[in-house]
């Protein structure tokens, strides 16, 4: 960690930067949602997310960029820029990253070949259970260049954001930090894999009465053959708790396979299939699984994507027969 800092700091001080670019990019979204079978008051909307990026290279050779994600807060809709990341690139020896709510490496999602969107992210939520990520931190980070077989991997380390638009650290605040590693690879033409791992550092309260400190990961298969490519997975989390009562969960395990088809240039078909079990400390008690089956498709139109979503959600948030569905058609336009 000492390096990494000195690394970075010592950019500012030895090289001279060139003036670099600003570009923005991003996508506007227009929604209908119908949920459990009937039209919610959320049932239009537009969503949008707009990119900026900036990119230049030092004297030396070595490449910088920024970027500042501008999206729109969930309750009032007010413009937010709390998604930003900082990289640079040394050459044969990788990158280093500075990340606020941005750069995540979790790999729960590896398996999840939809044509429109991974379902349990979107809309209707199930309930389920993920591992954490980087995306709650503000952290640094370390991106090998790459290896053999294509392979790359992550490191990470940093605290929970304080405020939510520039990340700043409070070490009075008492907050916690994150640990993550990551790694990705293709040891086979069509055959890629990918795992992941974090564990939350306890910020030292004085307490000691937790029995089980956060921490998980994930792993997932794909491999892509023809016109036809398939995904496997799996994802763990262990949450923190203070207890050992007979309904405290002692960690989540979730299973996703999913395989989608490119019926020509234009027209994706997927279907995904996930499963996610609680499992308490007291073995005997009697838990239930999420199940979440969902169809999609989408289709091209040159500078605009026509998508449909329709997904059943058993036992939302491991509730015995809280059971619901959703269907999303989406134009989405990228600029």
């Amino acid at each position: 960690m000492k390096t990494l800092f000195v690394a970075v700091t010592s950019l500012s001080l030895m090289l001279s930067v060139n003036a670099g670019e600003l570009s923005v990019s991003g996508t506007a979204k227009a929604t209908y949602n119908i949920a459990a079978g009937k039209q919610g008051e959320a049932g239009i909307g537009i969503t949008n997310e707009l990119n900026f990026t900036a990119s230049g290279e030092m004297d030396n050779g070595y490449a910088w960029t920024y970027s500042m994600e501008l999206d729109p807060d969930e309750t009032d809709g007010s413009a937010l820029n709390d998604d930003s990341q900082i990289g640079i690139t040394l050459n044969d020896m990788g990158t280093v990253k500075i990340c606020v709510s941005e750069c995540s490496n979790n790999k729960k999602y590896f398996f999840d070949q939809s044509a429109y969107t991974s379902m349990s992210d979107t809309g209707v939520s199930p309930g389920i259970t993920y591992p954490a990520d980087e995306l709650s931190y503000a952290t640094l980070q370390y991106h090998t260049p790459e290896l053999p077989f294509s392979t790359k991997g992550t490191f990470a380390y940093g605290n929970t954001k304080t405020d939510a638009q520039s990340g700043n650290y409070d070490a009075a605040a008492g907050i916690n930090s994150i640990t993550a590693y990551s790694l990705t690879t293709s040891p086979v033409e069509g055959l890629s894999a990918a795992a992941s791992y974090y564990q939350v550092n306890d910020y030292d309260d004085g307490l000691t009465n937790e029995n089980q400190l956060e921490e998980g990961g994930a792993w997932g298969l794909k491999y892509a053959m023809g016109n036809f490519t398939i995904g496997y997975g799996k994802s763990f989390k262990a949450p923190e708790s203070t207890d050992l009562t007979t309904t405290t969960v002692e960690y989540y395990e979730n299973r996703g396979v999913s395989i989608a088809m490119a019926v020509n240039d234009a027209l994706s078909v997927s279907y995904t299939d996930e499963v996610s079990e609680s499992n308490a400390q007291h073995s005997p008690t009697v838990t239930y699984d999420v199940e979440l089956q969902s169809v999609q498709a989408a289709y091209s139109l040159g500078g605009a994507t026509l998508s449909l979503a329709r997904a059943s959600y058993d036992n939302v948030s491991y509730v015995n027969g809280d059971d619901q569905t959703e269907t999303i058609i989406a134009m989405t336009f990228a600029f």
